[in-house]
């Protein structure tokens, strides 16, 4: 190494001023290429990971969780509606047919978003055909209901249930892990790609600045002039040029953090939390529905929620949410309301999935006291609790469910707001940089030669 460095020394002592003055012209043109390349490759890899966690994968996923809770959300309407004679549960009819045209139009978005091939388009597959299946089988159990036959009503409904879990909500579940498992990869890869992105401007950039700088001092001391004005031009331009990249990509590296980390892994548990929330309210009317099976939809119930809010020995929901107020952990309180409540960032975020957990409370306190007029033979009153539960009309009192959504809904929409300003912001970050970039790098090269032709014209006579 050192022989190279003495003989390059030796080289540069050997050029004249022209010959140092054309090669520091040619190597300041080279250098500002490099940190052209290297800032317009950044914001190529930056803009890519923008687009996969604001366009592609977390909307693919958001609407795998929708279309989890819609057919959900079917299924305890069929099973509300079967629970009255026929004809007597409207509310119930014109819900079922509200989350079926829910499950057509997600059907279609998630279709049209396709982003990854065949592990999207399977899953997506299976749910069109499912979807099928599982209607035929729901009018075929209200004939049989508007018949009176309540016996074969109530075995198709079974068969339509068998399709809703065993086909239906895992080819959701299928569609959503192929876009968590692109997301996380993706996103780790950008990571990585944005901290070399950054790691190469910076050299590229320090690069220029040295040749700019090692130039202007050239001058100074050779020629006998204090300030090259169109070189000092230059080397504040690249200054700013270089100060601009390294913020607009430090500025994206935050704001992704901000939506995949801060808000999009709070809006996936949230929305977990509220498919779970649909699929345990059909088991509720199931168990009411299906005497026989009561046990087992019960105990599915109860599995679900523990998927959403778990509780440690000795606590209940209030003492964890006083804890969680005071911004205490609660050591063993697991489940997706655990990991939002620990993950709270923004404004009116730990309020709102306090009060989440309160109205899931709420919801199970009366879900206890539906099963216990059950067991004491009062079927009806249970039917009539069940039913002021799901109540959600515009001029009565909200039921317990309707109220839980409400507050699943509110410290969603906090984090997708966060979500949405932080995908627009790293998009603004890098808007214009293609055209930004051959421009200042230009101007950079253009005023260096500005600065070094009257000092090549003075050799030229």
């Amino acid at each position: 190494m050192s022989k190279i460095i003495s003989v390059s020394s030796d080289a540069m002592r050997k050029l004249n001023t022209p010959q140092i003055l054309k090669s520091s012209l040619y190597v300041t043109w080279v250098a500002s290429v490099l940190l052209l390349i290297t800032t317009i490759t950044g914001v190529q890899s930056q803009r890519h990971a923008i687009k996969t966690v604001g366009k592609d994968a977390t909307p693919s996923i958001v609407t795998a969780q929708r279309l989890k809770d819609a057919m959900a959300g079917m299924d305890a309407y069929v099973a509300n509606e079967l629970l009255f004679p026929s004809g007597k549960n409207l509310d119930a009819v014109a819900g079922y047919e509200e989350r079926r045209e829910q499950v057509a139009i997600r059907l279609v978005a998630a279709a049209e978003n396709i982003t990854y091939g065949e592990k999207e388009e399977k899953p997506l597959e299976d749910m069109q055909r499912g979807i099928g299946d599982y209607i035929a089988k729901v009018q075929q159990a209200r004939d049989f209901h508007a018949q009176g036959n309540t016996a074969a009503a109530l075995n198709t409904y079974r068969q339509a249930a068998d399709i809703m879990d065993d086909k239906l909500l895992p080819a959701a579940n299928r569609l959503d892990t192929v876009n968590s498992i692109e997301l996380e990869r993706t996103y780790k890869e950008e990571k990585f790609n944005s901290v070399r992105s950054i790691f190469l401007v910076i050299v590229s950039g320090i690069f220029l600045l040295t040749v700019l700088v090692a130039l202007q001092l050239f001058l100074s001391q050779r020629m006998r002039r204090t300030i090259n004005p169109w070189l000092l031009g230059a080397t504040a331009l690249a200054l700013m040029f270089f100060g601009y990249t390294i913020q607009s990509f430090s500025s994206v590296a935050h704001d992704l953090k901000v939506a995949k980390e801060d808000a999009f892994e709070s809006m996936h548990a949230l929305r977990e939390a509220r498919a779970f929330y649909y699929s345990a309210n059909a088991d509720q009317s199931r168990y009411l529905l299906d005497p026989q099976n009561a046990a087992k939809h019960q105990q599915a119930f109860l599995d679900k929620i523990a998927k959403v809010a778990k509780l440690p020995p000795g606590q209940n929901f209030e003492t964890v949410r006083v804890a969680s107020a005071q911004g205490n952990k609660v050591d063993g309180f697991t489940g997706l309301i655990a990991d939002e409540l620990n993950n709270t960032t923004f404004n009116g975020e730990r309020t709102a999935a306090l009060a989440n957990l309160s109205a899931l409370d709420n919801y199970l306190t009366i879900d206890n006291q539906i099963r216990q007029l059950q067991s004491s033979g009062k079927y009806p009153e249970a039917i009539n609790l069940l039913t002021l539960v799901n109540t959600d009309k515009k001029d009565q009192p909200a039921g317990a469910f309707p109220q839980l959504k409400l507050a699943n809904q509110k410290v969603f929409d906090i984090n997708q707001k966060a979500f949405d300003e932080a995908i627009a912001q790293s998009f603004m970050a890098v808007d214009g940089f293609e055209v930004i970039a051959p421009v200042a790098i230009g101007a950079i090269a253009v005023l260096t030669l500005f600065g070094l032709l009257p000092r090549l014209k003075e050799y030229s006579h």
